[in-house]
């Protein structure tokens, strides 16, 4: 099996490891874009948690409208909004394999939904959105400003903005956000709600905070876990090369701008 560049901590190959942790990383690999990943890797020295990681995190990132017996049970919030959220909360941490990794995975969402000059215009200036707001609908800036204030210090939340995000969410779920910030995936997605009453709106907005809470302190915690590990991209010499993938498919002014606010480090 190939083995790529690595400082810290060896990425375990599949051949290396019991045949539980083998099918965790083959999972990861199959749900997270089809890359084999150095996260399931290098997670692959505490098996369990090499295990547990693939459904735990798929349920918050990438399972969406998840149903039983009638009852939403995942996917309150769509999935471009969560890549903005990824991506703003591990820029804001400065955390090279978040940051490469979800750049790809956030601009082909909006690629493969038709809106890539749309994502392209939004990821570019995402670093910095409060200086770009007009890019940016009402509900996307508020949750960006609550992504960067929970990444920095949650006491910096104040209850005058959780007020706000409540209201910016319940006007998008009940499509009466300004019709110029509603795309067609925007009304389709919110479709499912349309019959909900005052007490459903309002369980369903306190289902999608939290949601996007859980999605912000997870990556806040992988920021910090790549960054200190030094997690590597996987490059030509691995067994799949991200890094081709990341530099044919991400736009050279975004991957510039990683670059400038990475300085090189993990």
């Amino acid at each position: 099996m190939k083995q790529g560049t690595w400082t810290r901590i060896r990425p375990l190959q599949i051949d290396e490891v019991d045949d539980y942790t083998a099918a965790a990383y083959k999972q990861g690999e199959l749900t997270w874009g089809h890359f084999p990943s150095n996260l399931m890797k290098i997670m692959g020295h505490c098996p369990q948690l090499a295990i547990t990681e693939v459904p735990y995190a798929n349920s918050f990132i990438f399972d969406t409208d998840v149903y039983n017996h009638g009852k939403q049970f995942a996917g309150f919030l769509d999935r471009p909004l969560k890549e903005l959220l990824i991506s703003r909360t591990s820029l804001q941490n400065r955390s090279r394999y978040s940051v490469n990794h979800h750049s790809f995975l956030g601009f082909t969402v909006f690629k493969n939904l038709g809106r890539e000059e749309e994502g392209h215009r939004k990821l570019l200036f995402l670093h910095e959105h409060e200086k770009h707001r007009e890019l940016y609908t009402a509900r996307e800036n508020a949750c960006l400003d609550y992504a960067v204030e929970v990444s920095k210090d949650a006491h910096l939340v104040t209850d005058s903005e959780f007020k706000n995000l409540k209201a910016v969410l319940r006007a998008y779920n009940s499509g009466r956000a300004p019709a110029s910030e509603m795309t067609d995936f925007d009304r389709d997605f919110i479709r499912k709600w349309a019959a909900f009453d005052n007490k459903q709106h309002d369980q369903l907005v306190d289902s999608q905070i939290v949601e996007m809470t859980w999605l912000i302190g997870q990556f806040c915690l992988l920021n910090r876990w790549f960054t200190a590990l030094q997690v590597p991209d996987e490059g030509p010499d691995d067994e799949a090369n991200f890094l081709g993938a990341y530099e044919a498919g991400v736009p050279k002014d975004i991957r510039d701008r990683n670059e400038r606010l990475l300085q090189e480090g993990f």
